[in-house]
């Protein structure tokens, strides 16, 4: 910032030998006001450039959702008492600190135990990140106040290969639709603040929020639980009842939302909502030890598919089932390509994916499984 003195001498220079004649029969004042608000101009967009500058920088760094590398985080809380009540919502003080190239950030938050039924079958649930006014520059963690994140569920090594499984389900989604949960993996260190829990590093992951999703396709969410399958969007009540279809997973329904999230797009013309699925831990694909088909319990195995759907014509059904077998190669290469699981594992699930695509593509799908199990009104 000049000085007044400074300010001063320039304006007289340039009073005295810049001016044209017809210019100095303005007030020494006004002229000087002009100069002046030239500079707060030039100053201001100086500001400005420099704050675009810094954001961008923030992007790239973070690559919250848009790298395929894990990122590396730590959780430090009283591990102890977070197993103790998580049942019964308490907000417990946490730390959270984010691990980058060049810097570490601390950020003071609080956590809480979330997901039903993962809390009475995990020993370590998932986790929600309270997150209102702890970030003020990150572009995406700014915007939260509840971050989502899925944890290993249990201590044992088997339970390891099922967080991979499930991210992969929120991936190929994402193949399939915008309209979809992004997902970014996170090696998380868990730290106990007490000192009582040896620290343990877990593979987890981050679900992107509901909100910033709905805004990501111009839309706003949808939080009315009286609505029926019905009352979505048709071509997306479709894509979702044959993807969970494929990937053999019944624990879904639309009037509860139950494992479900409606948005409805910001147009006259789009009067239906779109579902967004999410938490897939009891499908097939994923084929947890704890999973049963809750919709009938008669079905020992996750694994055997059955169709959730409501009523359209065979042709509204193939033309969404060419939609999805179109990203059949995407598909397959994605999870083939996902060296974070064992080669094994990866020809087990590629040959599930391959056996829905062959399944939803045969002539007889419709009049086989849609027909047989639709309905028209269904929850």
């Amino acid at each position: 910032m000049l000085s007044t003195n400074t300010e001063s001498v320039i304006i007289f220079k340039l009073a005295n030998n810049t001016m044209k004649p017809q210019l100095k029969t303005l007030e020494f004042s006004k002229f000087k006001l002009i100069l002046l608000l030239l500079v707060l101009l030039v100053a201001n967009q100086t500001v400005s450039q420099n704050d675009v500058n810094y954001s961008d920088s923030l992007i790239r760094d973070l690559q919250i959702f848009k790298s395929d590398e894990p990122l590396n985080w730590s959780l430090t809380f009283d591990i102890k008492e977070f197993r103790r009540e998580k049942h019964e919502n308490k907000k417990l003080p946490a730390v959270l600190t984010l691990h980058h190239e060049d810097r570490v950030d601390k950020i003071d938050i609080r956590i809480v135990a979330r997901g039903e039924s993962r809390k009475t079958i995990c020993y370590f649930p998932p986790i929600k990140l309270k997150l209102k006014n702890v970030f003020q520059y990150d572009p995406y963690l700014s915007q939260v106040n509840n971050q989502k994140l899925v944890t290993h569920c249990n201590e044992s090594k088997e339970y390891a290969p099922s967080i991979h499984r499930e991210y992969l389900i929120y991936k190929i989604y994402n193949l399939i639709t915008e309209k979809s949960f992004k997902v970014q993996l996170i090696n998380m260190n868990y730290i106990d603040s007490r000192d009582k829990v040896k620290p343990s590093t877990h593979c987890s992951f981050l679900i992107e929020d509901i909100d910033v999703l709905a805004k990501r396709n111009n839309s706003f969410v949808v939080n009315n639980k009286s609505l029926r399958m019905c009352h979505v969007n048709k071509s997306s009540m479709i894509q979702l009842s044959l993807f969970h279809y494929m990937i053999g997973n019944v624990d879904w329904s639309i009037s509860d939302q139950h494992n479900v999230k409606l948005i409805r797009v910001n147009e006259v013309k789009e009067d239906l909502p779109y579902a967004i699925p999410y938490d897939f831990d009891f499908s097939g694909f994923v084929n947890a030890s704890y999973a049963i088909n809750v919709r009938n319990h008669d079905i020992s195995s996750v694994k055997k598919r059955m169709f959730v759907g409501v009523c359209y014509t065979k042709e509204e059904y193939h033309e969404i089932t060419q939609s999805i077998s179109a990203k059949k190669d995407e598909v397959i290469t994605l999870v083939n390509d996902y060296d974070l699981l064992e080669t094994k594992t990866r020809k087990r699930i590629s040959s599930y994916l391959n056996d829905s695509f062959e399944l939803i593509t045969k002539p007889d799908f419709y009049d086989e499984h849609v027909v047989p199990n639709c309905k028209k009104y269904d929850n």
